[in-house]
């Protein structure tokens, strides 16, 4: 019995290093559980890099929820982005290696045709303008409906959009993911639109890299952009969460994605 019972421990610590890793949590979320109208330029670590003032992104009543989500219907939200106004940013632990993945609810109020970026992340010293992951909406030319778009590094990177298939006013769950690679040049940013909540990663709905740009030394941060006055859509932001694995991000840690996994050892052992 003893022998068995050894042998037993022994093969759940060999099965624990096979199974993959329990979720974690986050490593920063914000749920914008501030009062209605609290600017947010200098709440809860947000600080504003441009047009501090103009058009002042601020607090709104409700939350943005989609089925599933751990931050669905949690607190308030992010009042719907104007343009050319105020940009804010929030730091998390910089990350060098592995990957970064960011979920967010997003629903789109209208958007305009030449198409702008509204959330991205940042490498470094956010002044330095070192942006990465740069999330776009564009609108279709002949109906109100948009394509979310997705670009590596600056403006002169290839922009990669999905069909124009999305419509206004539905909230959408976004996951935009950093990924280290071991190269110079050829770290890549995957955009999710609308996955499942099953803790399981999917396939990118949008993947892109630039050879031209430098890769992140210190991805340590992300913003919210109002864009250009003739391109920029109007937006409504919640429910941000950071992780460094997909069920970080994604997941409710008390349900983790591997719970079957002390299950998969007793069936293996009988």
């Amino acid at each position: 019995m003893k022998k068995l019972a050894i042998t037993f421990i022994a093969f759940a610590a060999l099965a624990a290093f096979a199974l993959p890793a329990l979720a974690v949590g986050p490593i920063y979320t914000e749920d914008f559980n501030y009062a209605p109208a609290t600017a947010l330029n200098g709440t809860g670590g947000w600080s504003a890099h441009s047009g501090a003032g103009t058009n002042p992104q601020t607090v709104a009543s409700g939350s943005l929820t989609y089925p599933g989500y751990p931050s669905s219907g949690v607190g308030n939200k992010l009042g719907t982005l104007a343009t050319s106004g105020e940009d804010n940013n929030h730091t998390f632990t910089g990350q060098t290696a592995g990957a970064v993945y960011t979920a967010l609810m997003v629903n789109v109020v209208s958007s305009q045709a030449t198409g702008d970026y509204f959330f991205h992340y940042f490498d470094g010293v956010i002044a330095n303008n070192t942006f990465r992951g740069r999330v776009f909406v564009k609108k279709d030319a002949t109906t109100t409906n948009y394509a979310f778009g997705l670009q590596f590094g600056s403006s002169t990177t290839t922009q990669v959009f999905t069909p124009f298939s999305y419509t206004p006013g539905t909230t959408h769950l976004l996951v935009l993911k950093y990924k280290f690679n071991p190269a110079t040049a050829d770290d890549q940013v995957m955009l999710y639109v609308d996955p499942a909540i099953d803790c399981n990663e999917p396939s990118p709905t949008l993947t892109t890299t630039d050879a031209t740009q430098t890769d992140a030394a210190n991805l340590d941060g992300v913003a919210i952009r109002q864009g250009s006055g003739t391109a920029a859509a109007a937006v409504q932001v919640d429910g941000i969460r950071v992780g460094l694995t997909w069920s970080d991000a994604t997941c409710d840690i008390a349900t983790p994605a591997h719970q079957s996994s002390w299950g998969q050892i007793k069936t293996l052992y009988r």
